[in-house]
């Protein structure tokens, strides 16, 4: 067997090893979907929520358990609390629907600088077909962190999963 097939298969054994994943069930004690974060990242949960950060602590998401009745306006509250807190923020055209991984997702996503950082704010609303609780993921990330952690968070969000 060539040298380099033979590294090639031995990373490939070993790269789930060293990339392990934090998996949790949200909410905990009644969950309704799973997420997965990369192993160095810093979790935080509470009764309805769950905030999770890079080592580094460039990326944060909080992710917030909601009632039935407050879904249908998550999305118009989060962009309305988000303009009042994050002053200037500029909105990537209108939500957009969508699906993940079999869960109902409306998406809104927008830029803005604060303290001279040119930041991604991204606010999803996620619903699983069959449940009473829907859950809101909020991440908000100075834009040149992407190049580093982009990988990393399209992972997170691919890892959403229903149950």
């Amino acid at each position: 067997m060539k040298k380099s097939l033979l590294i090639s298969l031995v990373a490939l054994v070993l790269t789930p090893a060293l990339r392990a994943d934090q998996v949790f069930n949200y909410p905990s004690e009644k969950p309704i979907f799973s997420i997965a974060f990369p192993d160095a990242s810093k979790i935080e949960t509470g009764d309805q929520s769950l905030s999770a950060s890079s080592a580094d602590e460039l990326v944060n998401m909080e992710l917030v358990a909601l009632d039935a009745d407050e879904a249908a306006s998550a999305i118009d509250d989060a962009k309305e609390g988000l303009e009042e807190e994050l002053k200037g923020i500029k909105w990537l055209g209108e939500p957009e629907k969508g699906e993940l991984n079999g869960l109902q997702a409306t998406f809104l996503n927008g830029n803005v600088t604060l303290e001279g950082v040119k930041m991604a704010v991204n606010c999803a609303v996620f619903a699983p077909k069959a449940g009473d609780t829907f859950f809101m993921l909020f991440n908000v990330v100075p834009l040149e962190s992407l190049k580093v952690h982009g990988d990393e968070i399209e992972k997170v969000l691919k890892s959403i999963k229903g149950k």
